[in-house]
């Protein structure tokens, strides 16, 4: 007799578990990049995330950082993040610094969907520090230019 197991395999099903991680990062023009996640954001994963983030900061980037199709962060993540926008002028100084042309501020924005994300950045307090919008168009938008950023929340 047959397992459960065994007769998930037989049938085609997936086996349950997390969503494959991917990370996807793109120039959208000469100084905007955007950076999507799939999957969960997590010790294991979030080293991917500095390193395009790193990368970003090399071109003086406005980065957008999409995690629409993120369905975890854990503090680890919220610490990369957090010193990008520390890096970036976000979170302490906006003075720009280190950023070669004085033309191009650079700025972070996060594109947060999924209900369960957007608590963990509102239960660390965090919320308040990044912006963060419901759609990659406003999140775009706010990284382009200099206007204030409404939370998605």
């Amino acid at each position: 007799m047959p397992s459960p197991a065994d007769t998930d395999s037989q049938q085609g099903e997936r086996p349950q578990g997390p969503p494959s991680f991917s990370l996807v990062s793109r120039d959208l023009d000469s100084h905007t990049r955007a950076i999507a996640v799939t999957g969960e954001l997590d010790l294991a994963t979030t080293p991917g995330l500095r390193d395009a983030l790193d990368s970003a900061f090399h071109t003086g980037s406005r980065v957008v950082v999409d995690l629409s199709d993120t369905v975890f962060i854990d503090s680890t993540a919220l610490s990369v993040l957090l010193g990008a926008a520390r890096r970036m002028g976000e979170g302490d100084d906006a003075s720009g610094a280190g950023v070669e042309d004085a033309g191009t501020e650079p700025r972070l924005a996060i594109v947060c969907t999924r209900p369960n994300v957007l608590r963990i950045f509102e239960f660390s307090g965090l919320d308040g520090v990044f912006a963060i919008f419901a759609t990659l168009d406003d999140a775009l938008a706010y990284a382009r230019s200099g206007r204030t950023a409404p939370c998605a929340g």
